[in-house]
Order: C-alpha cells, then sequence, then structure tokens
C-alpha cells in the first residue's frame, strides 16, 4: 500500500524527468541544438540524392550486421545535448557545424547495451559511422 508521502515522492519524480522524445517522422529533415537531422533508410528514401549532403550516417545494426530499427538516439558536442530523439528507421542523417561530436544510442524496449562512438562533423564525402548492437536480440 502507498502511502501519501510516497505517492507525492513518485509524482515529484515524474514531474522532473524529462519526457521522452517522440519519434521523428520518416525522410523529413527536423532542426534541433544547431542539427538537422533525418530519420531515414527504408525501402527506396534512402536512395534520395539529397541525403548526400548529409556529412554524416549514422547506422544501427546487430552482430550479423542486419541493419536495426528503432533506436532513441543522443547527440552531444562537448557536455551539450544537442538531439535527443526517437528514430524508427536503420540511419539517422546528421549535418550541422564542422567540430567533434559523440553519439550514443539504445534500442527502444530492448535491454541490449547502448552504443556510442564519437565522429567529426565537416570532413569530405559522407562518413558512415555504425553502432553495432552485438547483443540485441529481436523480439525481447
Amino acid at each position: 500500500m502507498m502511502t501519501l508521502h510516497g505517492a507525492a515522492i513518485l509524482m515529484a519524480a515524474a514531474l522532473t524527468m524529462p519526457p521522452a522524445p517522440q519519434p521523428m517522422a520518416m525522410d523529413t529533415p527536423v532542426s534541433m541544438g544547431g542539427l538537422e537531422t533525418v530519420c531515414t533508410g527504408v525501402g527506396s528514401a534512402k536512395d534520395y540524392p539529397q541525403w548526400s549532403a548529409f556529412p554524416v550516417r549514422i547506422e544501427f545494426a546487430n552482430a550479423g550486421a542486419q541493419y536495426l530499427s528503432g533506436a532513441h538516439v543522443t547527440i552531444s558536442r562537448g557536455s551539450a545535448v544537442l538531439a535527443d530523439l526517437n528514430c524508427a528507421g536503420p540511419w539517422v542523417l546528421v549535418r550541422g557545424a564542422p567540430g567533434s561530436y559523440s553519439v550514443t544510442a539504445s534500442m527502444n524496449g530492448s535491454t541490449a547495451r547502448p552504443a556510442s562512438s564519437g565522429f567529426r562533423m565537416g570532413t569530405a564525402g559522407q562518413q558512415r559511422l555504425v553502432l553495432r548492437f552485438p547483443d540485441y536480440q529481436p523480439n525481447e
């Protein structure tokens, strides 16, 4: 049985937690935190020519190099979180100011360990960054 005090603590915790990011619309560029991001990589949309203008392509894959979808992604520069998003596709494209960034991703609804990596914006061509989830099990 929950006491009034316990209920008040739970309510206060819920009010101070940041809201979970809403899923991004597929194949639609979104600006946040000085970055432009796109959730894509499914069907013919993955071949859209405009995606080559994004200098970073972050891909989500399992140990067998099969694409995964449904990632919660955080992109940071230093200690500042610039983007916090949910992507239903297997890729997130990123465009922003030149410099060093980091990305951390976890598979929504999964107990698989999060994956993270650093990357640099501003290199020539599109940089492909694959975040692997070796312990991801489908239908967890």
